[in-house]
């Protein structure tokens, strides 16, 4: 179905992508070390709209985490840690026998997925999980309509890093690049930047730089972390930074931390442009 707004007709073809699968070995990792592929980004990019956790037993305080990576999964970042309950006790059994439901949540979702890249998830105990993604692939006709004007195309444009190395420069010298903008699109909208520990946190800074050419690069936010403790049954420290910036096309945005501890930056993009010039 073709779909409009305000500003353009939109001829998006939406096509439903639903990833499934169960997680029940004990992981710690919180790079991402065998977590388990979920759903796959399609040809222009998936959205992933909802994503449900559901124990299929009896649960122990432990994590969840999800993570978003590259197809081959030699890149990963973590995105989410999803803090698990330990099943209820009862002071005692009552006649008839009580059912209670399994653990089970269902996080909201948005994100913009590159085409080839993957969610993957993990566990911090070895009680099992079915993780259910719900995703839309958007793909355009290969004909354009006769009926119609010029229309946007958009693709998904995933930034995934991990940066560790102590780093206190404003001017950006030694900052690492999470994202490129399309050089052969119109520009690239940066919509939310997570920032996930990978450890314990002392009071410091995450600076994002934005730069032209990859060798100059000019201070554009920073954001400040707290002092924070993270364990099995505690998450690490996370902030999102929601923005609505339309980057120009071969531009980068790159990222510092001011201490060295480690943090996954991940960039959600959407390169757009329209296709009759």
């Amino acid at each position: 179905m073709c779909q409009s707004n305000a500003d353009s007709q939109d001829y998006s073809l939406l096509t439903a992508n639903t990833g499934m699968a169960t997680i029940t070995t004990a992981n710690s990792s919180l790079a991402g070390a065998s977590a388990t592929a979920v759903l796959t980004g399609a040809s222009n990019g998936t959205i992933i709209k909802s994503v449900t956790i559901k124990a299929v037993q009896p649960t122990v305080t432990g994590m969840v985490r999800l993570f978003i990576g590259t197809g081959d999964g030699v890149t990963k970042s973590l995105y989410k840690e999803i803090p698990i309950p330990a099943n209820p006790v009862l002071a005692a059994t009552p006649t008839p026998t009580l059912v209670l439901p399994m653990f089970e949540i269902t996080l909201d979702g948005g994100f913009e997925l590159k085409s080839g890249y993957k969610l993957y998830a993990s566990t911090d105990t070895t009680q099992s999980f079915n993780i259910i993604a719900e995703g839309l692939n958007y793909t355009y006709p290969v004909t354009l309509p006769a009926s119609c004007c010029n229309f946007l195309q958009k693709t998904a444009n995933t930034g995934l890093k991990t940066i560790s190395t102590a780093n206190v420069e404003l001017n950006g010298s030694g900052a690492v690049n999470v994202l490129q903008a399309a050089a052969l699109m119109n520009g690239t909208t940066l919509k939310n930047v997570t920032i996930k520990a990978l450890q314990s946190t002392h009071a410091g800074m995450i600076r994002l730089f934005l730069s032209a050419d990859g060798v100059t690069y000019f201070l554009y936010k920073e954001l400040m972390v707290p002092e924070t403790t993270q364990s099995s049954n505690e998450p690490s420290f996370k902030t999102v930074l929601q923005l609505d910036f339309d980057l120009q096309k071969s531009y980068y945005i790159a990222a510092t931390t001011q201490l060295g501890e480690s943090f996954a930056i991940t960039i959600e993009g959407v390169d757009w442009k329209y296709p009759i010039s």
